[in-house]
């Protein structure tokens, strides 16, 4: 099917798998929203979708904001030539002029199908670790193998998008140098929806989590991984809980993850028994987290690998200070000892001497300005999708 004259110009995302609890899936909805508002059609094609009970929102809200969602069953990173011809008409058809790969496993797909259309190819790197702790704390330090390093240079997209400057010094680490061809571009989330709270929207939310005055609130909110480092805020919360029993700590836990991992997760923070349960409270995952969020007093999230995380980002917009590690984002997020605090990678001291700080409320109310107004200035999607139009040759560069 050929294009017409009148087909607005469009963008295809290609990706390996939809996984609707993670991070990447929020990236592509918020960006497909923005890019939409602009009159940009986004097509998707992607491999297995998964999702749940509680992420078919996600999964919808995702389909809502896409002119069109290819589902192509078992593909991976070296798709058929029957399924590159596939894609390929869908590009042709629809105008597209950019293909973004989200995922570098798709370099090969995405290099061979721009070839083939005259498409851009545009790559945003989205680094995920899963797996056992072990394996979440070695991915996290370990270089990519010679293997992985060519595959990168030998597929190279026209631009490789990277979303902080911690990816930028990882791209550095595995040999990747900086030049017009590698851009880091912060991602973005919708300011008009993540607003502090109203008192009355606080008080519900706290009553709606069993959240006394006096207690003091945090969040993580992010899948269930050991990547993402629960084990190091259940840690931390119960060295301060043992050091400092007149101060009442709650966490609220939001997101899902594999079975295994859950299970494992939440036995970790269980094994106390009920002083546990009580400390520690997993409400799943959840599509949209603005009501924890408007509950809680601190953002915690003490990573051991991440790219931008959209969260930490949310939090900030709603009036909360952070405190994470120097995972990818942080000093792009957070300006330590302003907007929150960053803590050294797997320093549970340091992590409870961060909460202990911002257990004071006058403390908490100086770094909520000034991580709403850095969330305002850098954060929201207009500015993401300013930056992105360039990029894919439907913007002045």
């Amino acid at each position: 099917m050929a294009t017409t004259s009148d087909t607005p110009r469009g963008v295809l995302f290609l990706a390996q798998v939809i996984n609707c609890n993670d991070g990447i899936t929020t990236y592509c909805q918020t960006l497909a929203e923005g890019l939409r508002a602009r009159g940009v059609p986004v097509h998707l094609v992607s491999g297995d979708v998964k999702y749940d009970d509680q992420s078919i929102g996600k999964k919808e809200r995702l389909a809502a904001a896409l002119a069109e969602w290819h589902v192509l069953p078992g593909m991976g990173y070296f798709p058929s030539l029957a399924t590159i011809r596939r894609i390929a008409r869908i590009v042709r058809a629809n105008n597209i002029a950019a293909i973004n790969i989200h995922g570098l496993g798709m370099l090969f797909a995405g290099r061979l199908l721009a070839t083939l259309t005259g498409a851009r190819l545009v790559a945003t790197y989205h680094p995920s670790v899963s797996g056992n702790l072990e394996n979440a704390v070695r991915s996290a330090t370990t270089p990519w193998s010679r293997k992985r390093r060519l595959y990168l240079r030998a597929f190279f997209p026209d631009t490789l998008i990277v979303l902080s400057e911690e990816s930028v010094q990882f791209m550095h680490l595995n040999g990747i140098p900086s030049g017009p061809r590698m851009v880091k571009l912060f991602g973005g989330t919708d300011l008009t929806q993540f607003q502090p709270p109203t008192p009355a929207q606080r008080a519900e939310a706290r009553q709606k989590y069993g959240l006394k005055p006096d207690d003091l609130a945090i969040i993580l909110a992010g899948r269930l991984s050991w990547v993402k480092g629960h084990d190091l805020l259940v840690k931390a919360v119960r060295k301060l809980r043992a050091e400092h029993p007149a101060l009442p700590i709650k966490c609220l836990l939001v997101g899902s993850g594999g079975k295994d991992r859950e299970a494992e997760i939440i036995a970790f923070a269980h094994e106390g028994g009920d002083a546990d349960r009580d400390a520690f409270r997993f409400l799943g995952f959840m599509s949209d987290v603005r009501q924890p969020l408007w509950g809680a007093d601190i953002f915690v999230l003490p990573s051991r690998f991440e790219g931008f995380p959209l969260g930490v980002a949310e939090a900030m917009s709603t009036g909360l200070p952070a405190i994470r590690t120097p995972s990818g984002g942080a000093t792009d997020q957070v300006i330590d000892g302003k907007t929150g605090f960053l803590v050294p990678f797997e320093d549970v001291d340091a992590l409870a001497a961060a909460i202990l700080r911002l257990a004071d409320p006058a403390a908490r109310q100086t770094m909520a300005a000034a991580s709403m107004d850095r969330a305002h200035r850098y954060f929201g999607v207009e500015p993401m999708v300013d930056a992105i139009l360039p990029l894919y040759g439907l913007g002045p560069a």
